[in-house]
């Protein structure tokens, strides 16, 4: 009887958990202090989750166009309303790489399983991915995931080759010769100059033999130190962390992830977005011991991915407003998001009366008031929102 009494006492706490952890709803509703003020500088950023190419998507791009921008071309117009557009690409991008971690040479653009792969935990990706998405009008890439060693060394070496080729910045990782090279990128937009750090929590247990890669939580003082030069240089306006965590198909963020999302913000951050757990985890608003409103996106889901069922084929483009008054550092105005689903092998953007139950479905993680159409102009919807006008 006592072993029953402890099963039903597991039980209860396993299907309560996400319960006490999830936010409450009136929370979700997220408003800033800060005036979209025309007078100041002002700049939107928009953020995307996981970009993973399982291999049916890959099969039906090597069958296709040949472009994986087919996949998500018809959410383009999403990301290019914002001056700034960031994604997660989960994977390496190395040109002839395979699963030893040896140079095949150019083999053409297939899927073999070996040197470009989608499966089986073991990710590379045709270096045309690179070009695509900055076709697609993405800025700058984290390439700090759990399956950035998937290729081991090299992998890592010709992606950011590549991406420099490309002119699109990547962070979270380093070249290998470069020991002492940079895990970060400074943009400047519009008078700003926003700086991104990319991050992940663990590898797969492939070893970072290198020095390559900046890890979330292993060695906490280096990411911390950091954020914390970063965000003090006068010319730099904002901090954004991009930290690959949490665990996978939890709708709940985990304590770690909360106590680190904090100490980054406490430490100069102004917003920390995260990818990893490929089902949404929620946002919250977090206000420093200095009286600093900042952003936490603890999860925005799969943006690109093969897996089945609502919660992982669902995803957001989180929107950020930000504004800068003369030489002060830069505030969050306003937030927003626009949910995104997967159906067959093209992602779409969802909006108005469609799909009901992937609307609600992600107003449980990040509200109802922030939902953003994906028609209309970017900046006047956010300062809309912020100024409490968009009813009127």
């Amino acid at each position: 009887m006592r072993c029953k009494i402890l099963f039903i006492l597991i039980a209860l706490t396993v299907t309560t958990g996400f319960a006490e952890e999830k936010f409450a709803p009136s929370s979700l509703d997220l408003s800033y202090e800060t005036d979209c003020d025309s007078r100041n500088d002002l700049i939107t950023l928009s953020f995307v989750g996981d970009i993973l190419v399982h291999q049916a998507l890959y099969r039906s791009v090597v069958a296709g166009s040949q472009h994986f921008s087919q996949i998500w071309r018809k959410t383009d117009g999403l990301i290019n309303k914002a001056d700034v557009s960031v994604g997660n690409l989960e994977g390496p991008a190395a040109l002839g790489v395979d699963r030893q971690g040896r140079d095949r040479g150019d083999i053409g653009f297939v899927y073999d399983g070996e040197v470009y792969s989608g499966t089986n935990f073991l990710f590379n990706y045709h270096p045309r991915i690179l070009s695509d998405l900055k076709k697609s009008g993405y800025d700058l890439l984290t390439v700090a995931n759990n399956h950035v060693l998937d290729r081991h060394s090299l992998g890592i070496d010709k992606t950011i080759m590549v991406a420099r080729q490309l002119n699109l910045p990547v962070v979270g990782v380093r070249l290998s010769q470069e020991r002492n090279g940079q895990f970060y990128q400074i943009l400047e937009v519009k008078n700003m100059r926003i700086a991104f750090v990319g991050c992940t929590e663990m590898t797969n247990g492939n070893p970072d033999s290198k020095d390559q890669v900046l890890f979330c939580y292993k060695n906490s003082k280096r990411i911390l130190t950091l954020i914390q030069e970063i965000s003090s240089r006068p010319e730099v306006d904002a901090l954004v962390v991009l930290p690959h965590w949490g665990r996978e198909y939890s709708p709940a963020p985990e304590a770690q992830q909360k106590a680190f999302a904090k100490q980054y913000l406490e430490a100069g951050a102004s917003i920390v977005m995260g990818s990893h757990p490929h089902v949404l985890q929620p946002w919250q608003k977090y206000v420093t011991k200095d009286g600093r409103e900042t952003l936490i996106g603890y999860s925005l889901g799969n943006f690109v991915a093969g897996q089945s069922g609502l919660a992982r084929k669902t995803g957001v483009v989180t929107y950020v407003g930000l504004s800068k008054e003369g030489s002060q550092k830069a505030k969050i105005f306003g937030v927003g998001y626009t949910p995104t689903y997967r159906e067959g092998n093209e992602v779409f953007p969802i909006g108005g009366r469609d799909s009901r139950n992937v609307l609600n479905h992600v107003a449980s993680f990040f509200g109802s008031k922030g939902r953003i159409e994906p028609i209309g102009d970017l900046i006047s919807t956010l300062c809309a929102k912020a100024n409490g006008m968009e009813n009127q």
